[in-house]
């Protein structure tokens, strides 16, 4: 049974895919902030290489996925040299270790590498981040590139969905507004292939065992801006809709600029992939269809 960790295993994302993988392997989740006691999590500040080569030569990951990251845009923007420690360098350490053992390494990037001027990028296009954040992901993507041997550059999208562990989505963000009756600005000029946190954590265990080597676009089939994402869920979860606002991204000059339309063409992993990439309207229906 092969041994998989996992950083960033109280965020968002992370929390999925360690609740769904420790039934099937021996699973090791790392983390930053505590979220609640359990034999498999483990506090490890991945920016520390000691630490961080200790924990991999104790645990000797057959793979690594490493969700782990600092993703604020307008944060990142205004703390470059903290976001570079997390995003670039907390990646070298894990690199450079695990490399010694021979583990897999699937790296978790994003949309934001691309400079969002036509959309629909493949894997192959060129990249042009605006962002801390973008340049952060690309540097950590050629370190990935040029030092693991055996690697997956997963860029993905924007992620909705409810949480495991801890962290928290737009879309989660939107369902408290909604409950409890307030209006809810929604920007209507960034398009862009939102995925299911679920449906995403799937596509990267389904990697473990996969014999692909490269960069591979995980996203929701269909694009889309929020506003019109809100209006979906509104619908399928019985929402008032009028509390939706259409908004500009621009409107409130955020610190970190944002691109136009970052949507990403996923033919590469539909066709290599058992696991379907849902559309937001199948993402949507299936988390609803979730609620406790």
């Amino acid at each position: 049974m092969k041994k998989i960790l996992i950083t960033g295993a109280s965020g968002f994302l992370g929390g999925h895919i360690w609740s769904l993988s420790r039934a099937q392997t021996i699973t090791l989740g790392l983390y930053h902030q505590h979220v609640h006691a359990d034999a498999d999590l483990e506090p490890l500040n991945l920016t520390q290489e000691r630490a961080v080569k200790k924990c991999l030569m104790r645990f000797e990951p057959d793979v690594i996925i490493h969700t782990a990251a600092h993703s604020n845009l307008d944060a990142c923007e205004k703390n470059p040299q903290e976001a570079f420690a997390v995003n670039v360098e907390a990646t070298h350490h894990l690199l450079y270790h695990s490399r010694k053992i021979g583990s897999r390494f699937i790296f978790l990037s994003t949309d934001m590498v691309f400079d969002g001027e036509r959309g629909h990028y493949r894997e192959t296009d060129p990249v042009s981040p605006l962002s801390v954040y973008g340049r952060n992901k690309t540097a950590a993507e050629k370190l990935v590139a040029e030092t693991a041997e055996n690697y997956v550059i997963v860029r993905a999208a924007l992620i909705y969905g409810r949480r495991k562990l801890g962290g928290s989505s737009f879309s989660q963000w939107i369902e408290n507004r909604l409950r409890h009756h307030q209006t809810v600005p929604l920007y209507v000029d960034q398009f862009r292939t939102p995925i299911l946190v679920d449906n995403l954590a799937e596509l990267l265990l389904e990697l473990v065992d996969h014999p692909f080597i490269g960069i591979l676009h995980c996203a929701g089939s269909n694009r889309i801006d929020r506003f019109t994402f809100g209006q979906q869920l509104c619908k399928i979860a019985g929402y008032d809709a009028s509390l939706l606002q259409p908004a500009s991204m621009m409107a409130d000059h955020p610190p970190a600029p944002r691109p136009k339309d970052v949507s990403l063409c996923t033919n590469l992993a539909a066709g290599l992939l058992r696991t379907p990439l849902l559309s937001t309207e199948e993402g949507l229906q299936r988390m609803l269809a979730a609620r406790p």
